[in-house]
């Protein structure tokens, strides 16, 4: 199960689970993820998790900025819409969060023949 990790220092400070729908990011009251950051519009970023259309069972999530004055940065890359991945940084204003996707090993023990 994927998450989202705000990080100071290397400390995980606070961390969203990332479920099947929209979570908003920005400085306003209203965002499901408030950062207090001058930095940071209002409505400044958006994380979009839906069904990965490959992979059954599998979810895949999108970042998109929101037209916002500083706009998000993605593994140092300015970007305005991009699916996410293991390990990726995003930084909106002074902020840093990470992805947390380790994949999930659903396989049962390899059987052991003895001849």
């Amino acid at each position: 199960m994927a998450y989202l990790a705000l990080s100071v220092e290397d400390v995980i400070i606070n961390k969203w689970l990332l479920v099947e729908g929209n979570l908003s990011i920005g400085r306003a009251s209203s965002n499901d993820i408030q950062i207090n950051d001058a930095a940071v519009s209002s409505k400044h970023a958006r994380l979009i998790t839906e069904p990965d259309p490959f992979i059954d069972g599998q979810l895949v999530t999108y970042l998109e900025d929101l037209a916002s004055t500083n706009g998000i940065e993605l593994n140092g890359n300015k970007v305005s819409r991009e699916k996410l991945n293991h390990d990726d940084v995003i930084t909106i204003g002074f902020n840093q969060f990470q992805l947390i996707d380790k994949p999930t090993n659903n396989l049962d023990e390899t059987a052991i023949i003895i001849s």
